[in-house]
């Protein structure tokens, strides 16, 4: 199965190309535009089956690939270099890098498509980014304060709201439940363990109760006996939407980032009163999980809405809660729901960005 529309491109800087695909321009509506970050192995085509239905719900939806991600451009080794330090300078310039282009390209979309400001949560754009992609959603917000004023400033007149779909605990500062693991991260060969990941986290959990906040109502490990999510596609297709090399390289580069580094980011993008007064201060960021996901994801938010209360336990002594942090935990919907029932994701998404 092949998508209709045509990749498009953006250039946010000297040799740097952003691909994505585009819903398109909704004739004679103020529409909101939703630009999707995808996770782990995935590229935007995964994003889909959710274009032919955006116009009906006056939504434009733009779904980017990452760097790394064919045909956007690939890092370079000078790139991968702060990434692969070990450091934490290296590393936090690293994430620095990610949100100035993600940041840059929303803002010359923006520019380039005339799409409609922002109007309270009408217009202007919702920024979704899913699984790992919610770790470039932290950055662009912990990272304001790096954009360049004329990008910061049209930045301001479009970006409405923030969401992290389905984001695991490490990307925010927060370590894995007691007992975790997860033993496909030891495959060496590239091919098998992207397989081994989408088996699990493509998965239906059934959960004894998702809003308890307890981690013995979650399971995390066995899925319901039912075919997970892109079973109809064959290797082909799926290979159309995946990327076992990238996967295996600056993906796992990605998550190999050291916490602290993850902590320091999140205690920037919503526990620093500071840079939110001065820097976007209206941004409203909103968590969510599906009710069918794996059981850390759920256990995430629980983890981080407590830390609302109390951040400095695990973010330090400064952190205090700094924006509109709001937390939706749906009742249905697995990791991949915008493929197993698009219209019902673009509702709930919706939901959240009223929320």
């Amino acid at each position: 199965m092949s998508t209709p529309m045509q990749l498009e491109s953006l250039t946010v800087s000297e040799g740097v190309s952003y691909y994505y695909f585009d819903s398109g321009d909704v004739p004679g509506n103020t529409y909101t535009t939703m630009v999707f970050v995808p996770g782990m192995g995935f590229n935007g085509g995964v994003f889909r089956k959710l274009f032919p239905l955006a116009a009906a719900h006056c939504l434009r939806i733009v779904s980017i690939y990452r760097r790394d991600y064919n045909p956007t451009t690939s890092f370079r080794d000078a790139d991968l270099a702060g990434l692969a330090s070990r450091t934490v300078e290296g590393q936090e310039g690293f994430l620095r890098s990610q949100a100035i282009d993600i940041a840059t390209f929303l803002v010359m979309f923006a520019r380039e498509q005339h799409i409609p400001p922002a109007e309270g949560v009408s217009g202007g754009i919702a920024l979704l980014g899913w699984s790992l992609g919610s770790l470039h959603i932290h950055a662009v917000v912990a990272h304001l304060d790096a954009l360049p004023f004329d990008v910061l400033s049209d930045l301001e007149q479009y970006l409405h709201t923030v969401i992290c779909h389905d984001v695991s605990g490490v990307f925010i500062g927060i370590p894995h439940p007691p007992g975790f693991s997860m033993e496909y991260w030891f495959e060496t060969d590239a091919e098998k363990k992207l397989k081994l990941f989408h088996a699990w986290v493509a998965g239906h959990f059934r959960h004894k109760n998702i809003t308890s906040g307890s981690i013995d109502d979650l399971e995390f490990y066995k899925s319901l006996n039912k075919p997970h999510s892109m079973h109809e596609l064959s290797p082909g297709e799926l290979a159309e939407l995946t990327s076992a090399k990238t996967f295996s390289t600056s993906d796992t580069l990605l998550v190999s980032i050291q916490l602290d580094v993850f902590k320091a980011m999140t205690r920037r993008a919503i526990f620093d009163t500071a840079l939110a007064e001065k820097f976007l201060p209206n941004l409203r960021v909103r968590y969510t999980c599906g009710g069918a996901s794996p059981g850390t994801i759920v256990w995430t938010l629980h983890e981080l809405r407590e830390c609302l209360a109390d951040p400095k336990p695990i973010y330090g002594p400064d952190s205090k809660k700094a924006r509109d942090v709001k937390f939706k935990f749906q009742t249905e919907g697995n990791h991949f729901i915008f493929w197993d029932e698009p219209e019902v994701a673009l509702e709930q998404y919706i939901a959240i960005i009223n929320l």
